[in-house]
């Protein structure tokens, strides 16, 4: 997630390339969603901080949005097939992390959220042409394309709204559908929306509509807890494209449709006035290059942590990243992008596999054979989804050179793009375990705290992540495809 410029765009209509009049004409809300980045010129945002996804220029060159670029750091995997459906009904389970007490190291402070993403058709977003929902007909270079990032946020720093957390000790997750306009007054406005029991938006979730509800949970927002169970399936529906969140350890569910009907939208990119909009899937499979072509990632059916966003202390450590500081309510401390790689995700002490921290993130199949997400297996008509097929082939890659180049230690052409990056003590890294047996296919993908051991591979640590991919941003570290060191046996 990130924040660009009008650079962004070269080559896009004039019209989008400046404020635009008519944008500035249209009867639009002092505070609102606009711009998910905060800078829109036109009105202020109802959440300072949030979490967008990051994006670079058409030619690979870092973008700006009304002159700011903020690079956010987003280890990832993504999860590539040729299977039909891989790239628009997916299934995935997991467990959620549990916290320790103070004075250990609480979630919040190593990261501000992960999420689960999926490339969607939107025509008013770069590059502004034409999208047929579902189908890898799509040009990237030329179909209009958003990112539907499912975000889970940590317990344990509330309230939403200003920080991070929904409560003190639940998780809980939202919808966010970013797309690109261009234009300075909706540079990339956001549709956001909690999981809901009912299925009904706390508030509403278009960029040009939101409200101080669309960012509070009410009695209906799904509550999760700790060292929860978690099966989600991201699907298509005639409606919209349909999310649910499955908690396995207590029996709820909750749901959101990316609807009209529901209150989402698209915006004009001329004049930023909004229509109402449902989103669903850009593309039918996931295979490698059907990715959102403005994202930093090489984004589709991925997986991502959302780290370098808390400094502990009251004031930080006064440095000019540090602010917003806040005092709690469990430690004090400072929510910036963490430019210089001084706060506590960049610290020795995350992955000690101890009590000292709260536990990893493990991410299986909803089989519990093999890793990754699960797509539909082709069935005959009238045959209800079996979630069978893993993917094929996963990619690591990572976010952080684009945020070192924020701070001057990486260049476009590549150097000094290192991982751990300049002024990082540490940086974290997926691994596999294999739940206790070198050669077992009952997978779970770690991501934080975890010791070393034969029955875990690491991938190499941050060699994972392979150097800077100057084909697509010189900001995103990529060691390219690879088969996934943990499939599911053949089906019988």
């Amino acid at each position: 997630m990130s924040r660009c410029g009008v650079s962004v765009l070269v080559g896009a209509p004039l019209a989008l390339l400046m404020a635009s009049p008519a944008a500035r004409a249209q009867s639009f809300a002092p505070v609102g969603n606009l711009d998910c980045n905060g800078y829109s010129q036109i009105q202020k945002p109802l959440r300072p901080h949030h979490l967008c996804t990051d994006f670079h220029g058409e030619y690979g060159e870092p973008g700006n949005d009304n002159g700011h670029y903020i690079g956010h750091d987003e280890p990832s995997i993504g999860f590539i097939s040729t299977t039909p459906g891989s790239g628009n009904d997916v299934r995935w389970e997991f467990t959620l992390p549990v916290e320790q007490p103070v004075p250990a190291t609480q979630s919040f402070e190593n990261f501000a959220a992960f999420w689960f993403s999926m490339a969607l058709c939107d025509p008013n977003s770069f590059p502004y042409g034409a999208c047929i929902p579902n189908s890898d007909q799509n040009n990237p270079k030329n179909a209009g394309s958003a990112i539907l990032e499912l975000q889970f946020y940590p317990p344990g720093f509330p309230p939403f709204i200003t920080q991070i957390s929904c409560d003190l000790t639940h998780w809980c997750a939202a919808l966010n559908i970013d797309s690109i306009s261009g234009n300075d007054s909706c540079f990339e406005p956001v549709n956001f929306a909690f999981i809901q029991k009912n299925g009904v938006p706390t508030g509403p979730p278009g960029p040009a509509s939101a409200t101080d509800a669309t960012f509070t949970p009410n009695a209906q927002t799904l509550l999760m807890n700790q060292g929860d169970r978690i099966r989600i399936t991201i699907q298509d529906t005639p409606a919209g494209l349909r999310t649910t969140i499955a908690d396995l350890t207590t029996g709820q569910t909750g749901f959101i449709v990316a609807s009209a009907a529901n209150g989402f939208q698209s915006l004009d990119p001329a004049t930023c006035a909004p229509t109402s909009f449902s989103f669903r899937p850009e593309y039918d499979t996931a295979k490698f290059g059907n990715f959102v072509p403005w994202a930093a990632l090489q984004a589709n059916i991925n997986f991502a942590m959302e780290i370098g966003h808390f400094e502990l202390g009251a004031s930080g450590d006064s440095d000019a990243d540090d602010a917003p500081c806040f005092p709690g309510p469990t430690v004090a401390g400072c929510i910036g992008a963490d430019t210089d790689f001084d706060g506590t995700s960049y610290r020795l002490d995350w992955p000690d596999g101890t009590s000292r921290n709260a536990s990893s993130i493990a991410i299986g199949s909803a089989t519990g054979l093999g890793i990754g997400p699960l797509s539909v297996s082709p069935l005959p008509p009238g045959r209800s989804p079996v979630y069978g097929e893993a993917f094929p082939i996963i990619q690591f890659e990572t976010t952080i050179s684009g945020t070192a180049f924020r701070n001057g230690t990486c260049m476009p052409n590549g150097v000094g793009c290192v991982i751990p990056p300049v002024g990082a003590k540490f940086y974290p890294f997926f691994a596999l375990n294999r739940d206790g047996d070198a050669n077992s296919t009952h997978c779970t993908l770690l991501f934080g705290n975890f010791r070393s051991g034969p029955e875990l591979d690491n991938f190499g640590g941050d060699a994972q992540y392979g150097a800077s991919n100057l084909y697509w941003f010189f900001g995103q570290n990529s060691r390219g495809p690879q088969s996934n060191p943990c499939p599911p046996p053949p089906q019988e």
